[in-house]
């Protein structure tokens, strides 16, 4: 048994932030009271932001979305999309799982083709827009994603 030491890509705190921040002020461009986690590779919770006039249980479901995204390493919006369509990929099932949450607005962080983090926002007037304020967000920081 040969074992070896990993080593993987995770965005720090200050990038989290920044992320954070950048999605937070497209969010208020587009006047949605929003709620943004940034977590790391494995899903745990690095950053999180709300807006003044944002719900509190906003909290909880941007956070479940950056958990879902990074835990699966894909959007949820493509999740959502297929439990819609009963496609079966992802099983259904998984919507019984503690803390995944497939509606759209969870984006996993992507650094040198490898998974390093993920922005989960809640909160918008429909969850496309809450993906498009992370992708807003990963744009501002992208150059330093390779």
């Amino acid at each position: 048994m040969g074992g070896k030491v990993l080593i993987q890509r995770n965005i720090d705190v200050d990038l989290a932030l920044e992320l954070a921040k950048a999605s937070l002020e497209e969010a208020r461009k587009r006047g949605y009271n929003v709620a943004i986690a940034v977590t790391d590779r494995s899903g745990r919770l690095l950053v999180q932001l709300r807006s003044d006039n944002a719900g509190p249980h906003l909290l909880d479901s941007s956070r479940r979305k950056a958990y879902t995204a990074a835990s699966a390493n894909t959007r949820t919006s493509i999740m959502a999309k297929a439990i819609d369509e009963r496609s079966g990929v992802p099983d259904p099932h998984l919507i019984y799982l503690n803390d995944v949450l497939m509606v759209g607005g969870g984006v996993p962080i992507h650094a040198g083709g490898e998974l390093a983090g993920a922005i989960g926002i809640a909160g918008s007037p429909g969850s496309v827009h809450d993906e498009e304020c992370a992708d807003a967000g990963i744009a501002r920081i992208a150059e330093r994603l390779s």
